[in-house]
């Protein structure tokens, strides 16, 4: 039996850029670290990260809400997406993956060549 150090499904790009996350009517900014097809990572200040916890639900799972970020090419991608993970880098920076619930096939097409592109170079 083979084992395989890297656990992720696919793997993920490292990409820079502002992303924009609308919680609960409000539009907050956090840094786009890296991409993959399912999902993306976003550096978050400690602010941002207190802000969605406040919409946990009794369960407590995060709320889904709209992102929109970047792609290398200038154009941006729009979507709901939901937290997978939130791990504390510092007192003020933590990293969220985010997972994308909803993209229109037009933007999962374009995420799908961007990722291709990237990976090929």
């Amino acid at each position: 039996m083979m084992m395989r150090n890297e656990r992720r499904k696919y793997p993920r790009i490292d990409l820079a850029g502002q992303v924009n996350l609308m919680v609960n009517g409000v539009v907050r900014t956090g840094s786009l670290t890296n991409l993959s097809p399912c999902g993306i990572q976003v550096e978050a200040r400690h602010q941002l990260v207190e802000q969605i916890a406040q919409h946990k639900s009794d369960a407590g799972l995060y709320p889904d809400f709209e992102l929109e970020f970047p792609l290398p090419d200038a154009s941006r991608l729009q979507c709901r997406c939901t937290v997978s993970y939130c791990r504390r880098l510092s007192q003020d920076t933590y990293h969220l993956g985010l997972d994308f619930i909803a993209l229109n096939p037009e933007d999962e097409q374009r995420l799908d060549s961007t990722l291709n592109q990237l990976a090929a170079a």
